[in-house]
C-alpha cells in the first residue's frame, strides 16, 4: 500500500480523530489506487499527529453546482462542507474535486516531527512518501 503525508489544519484533523469528517476534499489525487496509507500533518508545526486508510476517491462534480450527493454518499455530510465552501474551493474554472473516502484513523499519542519521517518541509497539500529501511535505503511502498 503506498503512503502518502497530507496537510491538514488542526480543526479537521480534530473533527477527523473524533470521526465526524469521514471525506477530505481535494483538488488532486494520488495516481495510485486505493487503499493509500495517509500520514496527517497538521498545519503550523503540529507534526504528524495520525494517520487513516483512504479506500476510495470520488469524483465530484462542481459544473453548474458541486455534487452534494454520490448515490448514498453524503459529500457535503461525510466532508463538514458546504455546497458553497466546495464551489469556492473549486474555483472559477469548475474543475472536480476528489473525495478522499476516510477509514482506520490512528490518533498518535505524541506527534511526530517530519524530521522523523525524512522529510524536511511539509506539503503544500500532499505528497507521497518513500519509507526507510533500517539501513537508510528509501523503500517503495
Amino acid at each position: 500500500m503506498r503512503t502518502i503525508i497530507l496537510s491538514l489544519h488542526e480543526r479537521w484533523w480534530k473533527k477527523i480523530a473524533a470521526g465526524e469528517k469521514t471525506m477530505e476534499i481535494r483538488k488532486t489525487k494520488p495516481v495510485a489506487p486505493a487503499p493509500v496509507r495517509v500520514l496527517v500533518y497538521v498545519t503550523g508545526g503540529g507534526g504528524v499527529q495520525g494517520e487513516f486508510v483512504c479506500d476510495h476517491f470520488y469524483k465530484i462534480r462542481t459544473i453548474p453546482e458541486p455534487q452534494k450527493q454520490l448515490g448514498t454518499v453524503s459529500v457535503t455530510g461525510e466532508s463538514c462542507l458546504t455546497a458553497g465552501e466546495l464551489k469556492r474551493y473549486a474555483g472559477p474554472a469548475g474543475k472536480p474535486l476528489w473525495g478522499w473516502r476516510i477509514k482506520d484513523v490512528k490518533e498518535y499519542p505524541q506527534p511526530q516531527p517530519l524530521e522523523a519521517y525524512g522529510v524536511k518541509t511539509p506539503p503544500q497539500s500532499w505528497r507521497y512518501y518513500m519509507e526507510r529501511k533500517q539501513d537508510g535505503q528509501a523503500e517503495a511502498n
